[in-house]
């Protein structure tokens, strides 16, 4: 097997991983702020003694604001959608989420003047429709699955924010540094608010714990470490659409092991979403790749 192929492999791991989140999320009964929480707080305690011994020096960008900024606005997406797995399917709460690339092109399209190219506008409209029709098919259930479905679409904006604010960041930070802060701070904040809010520290029972540690190994530190090491060795395009297995992996494992029944307003709503997802995340990336070689052909 030829060191590619082993790549992709390790790749479709990293998509399983990344997967198991929402399942872990529904299984546990403690207060959504708790959960997000711990998983920070856990994943966090487990980078620190690599950060201190391979990055001590890059502990000065603590004091730069715009990781602030990003921290809190990644515990509020971790809030929003681990709320949003106690009022909705997880099969619509993953889908919505889902949308995280569409919001990062709309953001780009306003904030960093990058055009909206046919494909990309044609697959926001798809992703519109795909969210139309799943919400239609929630309408029964007005107050309950539709605030769910409205909480993960805003993870989705959270995410994008997130993502958006900091590539500035980035530009100036090895990935690790960068997540390892990013994570602090959004502990920290999370930490915060449940000190506000008045939620215990502690009682929420060892099977929850087990499953906040899971959270932190399996999905966010397995998941995410094998996507950063992938796109080192395929391109952002291939490894960013991969995530688009994510939900449909999710919805298959929330049928087999919570026996989740999946309707088919989410299946077709779905389809068009990431469909949509698909094709705006192809021509944005393909706008992107042809940019950057007209200014490499005029450098």
């Amino acid at each position: 097997m030829d060191f590619k192929k082993k790549i992709y492999i390790l790749l479709t791991v990293g998509i399983f991983f990344l997967s198991l989140s929402g399942i872990l999320i529904k299984l546990v009964s403690a207060p959504p702020l708790i959960t997000a929480f711990y998983r920070m707080l856990f994943t966090v305690l487990l980078l620190t003694p690599y950060f201190f011994i391979k990055h001590k020096s890059k502990a000065r960008y603590f004091l730069d604001y715009r990781p602030l900024l990003v921290g809190f606005l990644l515990a509020v997406h971790f809030i929003l959608w681990i709320s949003s797995i106690q009022y909705t399917d997880i099969s619509n709460s993953v889908i919505f989420v889902a949308l995280q690339p569409l919001f990062t092109i709309i953001l780009e399209y306003f904030f960093a003047r990058e055009d909206l190219k046919e494909g990309a506008v044609i697959g926001i409209i798809m992703a519109v429709i795909g969210s139309t029709v799943i919400s239609v098919g929630d309408l029964y259930q007005l107050g309950d699955k539709l605030f769910g479905n409205f909480l993960a679409l805003s993870a989705a904006l959270f995410a994008s924010s997130y993502l958006f604010i900091g590539r500035g960041v980035r530009k100036k930070l090895d990935y690790f540094p960068y997540l390892y802060i990013l994570y602090t701070y959004a502990a920290l904040f999370l930490g915060i608010g449940v000190y506000l809010f008045k939620i215990p520290f502690t009682g929420h029972g060892l099977n929850n714990y087990l499953l906040f540690l899971a959270l932190a190994i399996g999905p966010t530190l397995i998941g995410h470490s094998i996507l950063n090491f992938a796109v080192r060795y395929l391109s952002t395009s291939i490894v960013s659409l991969s995530i688009l297995g994510e939900p449909i992996i999710t919805t298959f494992l929330a049928w087999l092991l919570l026996d989740e029944a999946v309707r088919l307003t989410t299946l077709i709503g779905g389809a068009f979403i990431l469909g949509g997802i698909y094709l705006a995340s192809v021509y944005n990336n393909h706008q992107k790749r042809r940019q950057s070689e007209v200014k490499q052909a005029q450098s």
